[in-house]
């Protein structure tokens, strides 16, 4: 029986007969690796489930039932009141005891009935209102591309973090095509050359940040020295990381999105896509049947990609070789239009609201003469008392900003998860090069590691460019998370203003933040009145990652402190 994936099981063991009534009340199955929760999960359960993906590299099943366990050792640690503990096999013998069975069938028939009689218009809206749940381990990192695309903004991903957690063990696909090809043994032994690098040179470069970027004297508690060190170490070695290299998400969609994604994914060129793609319908339609059973491959999508993939491949002249060592000589980012007159036409959607019957152009026509003082005073008073933690506000939307980016394949999949504006992502390829880890170009005492990180990526561009000749699609799965790429990013100035604010600060990655500080400066040259308002940080301190990993740590202190005392009481 297929897991939904093309790998084996994630994380598979024994479930005791307990637990398998509590998982089997909670998730669509317990064999698989793509999965849906059942209504019975509450939405606020799910948030914390799916959230720990990027901390953790148990599946979800298993972090649901080591709820059970780490509330028992709270409970002994008399940290946790004994009377709110509940077992694992209290959990099963309550949902056994209630005739579950009769309300599932009610629900099913009820919905069944609804959908055939109680609904006479308007049933693309209620999938609106419906909401698909589904996690999805051991997934490649081609995979996830699409799986989140192409309308990030439409809905909700939380993925395993290269920061968090390591990827050490990790399985690595190779698609079926490529397995069976004359490529099939070159390809597996370069992605065992990638993750044995990774596995060899991790310890070494924790030891070169221990010993020269970060200092332990200077740190609050352990707690915070070890994360901050684990989060520098990753950070530098995902860039080995293989784009075939499984992964762990979850995802939320409003149901409508769901059907409309599933059914690209049932008629994508990649057989990994189709393969998931075809495990979410299955588990969607045990949770959702009214509302997706509807679902198929969507010819539309597979005539157009494919029809332009091979009407650009004669119709578009590949430039001369563009291939670089690194991105410092790369313009990462480049601003290729924005809407003209874009300052008027934000200061005409500040005003509009409160426009007493003028009309659009009407006021347009008035902000076009203002003086300097007069749009600066606009600005100031519709934007200077913004709180720490909102959003400007809605006058800020109009207008857009399109740029291109040439970034690393590691921070693209930090960045597609931005759930504004729109993306599009070129293919996954090693043509243009790749970018250096932070600190591996110029720093001493890496010399060892730049030098075999240059010759994997060079050896993976050339075996990359070998195998496209033969499969254009499949040569996805080669490059490293360290090659580069091109992607196009369109947003509006408060989008602008939210992701400038998320991505810039110290604790960000060096590959995205680096990218943001530039588009905070590409939009503070064209519009400085607005950029005056957006709050980037465009310096690090030696401080670095430590002040979050600190406060973290304070917070959980805390949260112990309050425990006990509430255990005590």
């Amino acid at each position: 029986m297929t897991t939904g994936t093309l790998v084996p099981m994630q994380g598979r063991r024994e479930y005791t007969e307990p637990e398998q009534v509590v998982l089997n009340h909670f998730f669509t199955n317990t064999d698989r690796n793509v999965y849906c929760p059942t209504g019975n999960m509450p939405f606020p359960v799910w948030a914390h489930l799916v959230g720990q993906y990027s901390r953790s590299d148990l599946t979800m099943r298993e972090r649901f039932l080591e709820v059970f366990d780490s509330m028992k050792k709270k409970v002994e640690k008399k940290e946790w009141p004994a009377e709110k503990m509940v077992t694992v096999e209290q959990a099963a013998d309550a949902i056994q005891q209630s005739k579950l069975a009769v309300l599932d069938y009610f629900f099913t028939v009820s919905e069944d009935f609804l959908s055939k009689w109680g609904v006479k218009f308007g049933h693309k809206s209620l999938k609106d209102a419906d909401k698909l749940r589904v996690a999805m381990e051991g997934v490649s990192q081609v995979a996830t591309n699409f799986i989140q695309m192409p309308d990030p903004e439409l809905g909700d991903y939380q993925e395993k973090s290269t920061r968090y957690v390591p990827f050490n063990d990790i399985a690595v696909i190779i698609p079926p095509r490529l397995q069976s090809s004359r490529f099939g043994a070159s390809i597996a032994a370069n992605n065992d050359e990638l993750m044995s690098a990774y596995k060899r040179w991790e310890p070494v470069v924790r030891g070169w940040l221990e010993a020269n970027v970060l200092d332990r004297s200077k740190f609050k508690g352990q707690v915070a020295y070890k994360q901050t060190l684990n989060a520098a170490t990753f950070d530098i070695m995902r860039y080995f990381l293989p784009m075939g290299s499984t992964t762990a998400m979850g995802a939320t969609w409003p149901t409508r999105t769901a059907e409309s994604h599933v059914s690209q994914m049932l008629s994508h060129e990649l057989e990994e896509v189709r393969v998931i793609g075809s495990a979410i319908l299955e588990e969607g339609i045990k949770v959702t049947p009214g509302l997706l059973k509807h679902v198929q491959q969507n010819d539309y999508f597979s005539n157009a990609t494919q029809g332009l993939f091979n009407l650009a491949s004669f119709a578009l002249r590949a430039p001369e070789t563009e291939y670089h060592r690194g991105d410092r000589a790369v313009q990462r980012v480049k601003l290729i239009e924005h809407t003209p007159g874009l300052e008027d036409l934000l200061l005409t959607g500040i005003f509009y609201e409160f426009g007493n019957g003028i009309s659009f152009e009407g006021i347009r026509s008035q902000v076009s003469g203002f003086t300097s003082e007069q749009k600066d005073e606009v600005f100031k008073t519709y934007l200077e008392k913004r709180g720490e933690h909102d959003l400007m506000l809605r006058g800020t939307k109009l207008g857009r900003f399109l740029f291109e980016f040439v970034m690393d394949n590691g921070a693209w999949r930090d960045v597609k998860r931005q759930r504004v504006g729109t993306q599009l992502k070129q293919e996954i390829t090693a043509d243009l090069g790749f970018a250096y880890p932070e600190f591996v170009e110029d720093a001493k005492g890496l010399e060892e590691i730049k030098k075999d990180y240059e010759r994997l990526m060079e050896q993976t561009s050339a075996l990359h460019r070998e195998v496209r000749n033969e499969f254009p699609h499949d040569a996805c799965y080669i490059p490293a998370m360290g090659h580069l790429g091109r992607s196009i990013y369109e947003f509006h100035p408060r989008q602008a203003q939210y992701v400038i604010e998320l991505r810039t600060p110290e604790p960000g990655h060096t590959s995205y933040k680096t990218l943001f500080r530039d588009v905070y400066r590409e939009i503070e040259r064209v519009l400085p009145r607005f950029a005056k308002y957006i709050r980037p940080v465009m310096a690090d301190s030696s401080m670095g990652r430590q002040k979050a990993e600190e406060r973290a740590e304070e917070k959980q202190k805390r949260q112990l402190d309050e425990d006990k005392r509430a255990s005590n009481e």
